[in-house]
């Protein structure tokens, strides 16, 4: 699956995670770092997606996440 999603919407959609799933935080990983400065940099653009692909990877594995409407809300909004 091929997902296009600017940071910040990943960042809302973590935010969204933690509302709406109180008893799970330490279940959301935290997402990659931001930068100012390297942010158009190729070594840290395809670090960032890495870290982006783990991130999406972790919540659709959680039995608890992987069939709520925030992460369908995510994926096909």
């Amino acid at each position: 699956m091929n997902i296009r999603k600017r940071y910040s919407e990943f960042d809302e959609f973590r935010r969204r995670l933690v509302q709406t799933f109180p008893g799970f935080e330490a279940a959301v990983p935290a997402l990659p770092a931001k930068s100012v400065i390297s942010k158009f940099r190729p070594r840290f653009l395809e670090k960032r997606r890495a870290g982006l692909q783990y991130f999406l990877n972790c919540i659709m594995l959680n039995p608890e996440f992987s069939g709520s409407p925030v992460l369908k809300d995510f994926l096909f909004n």
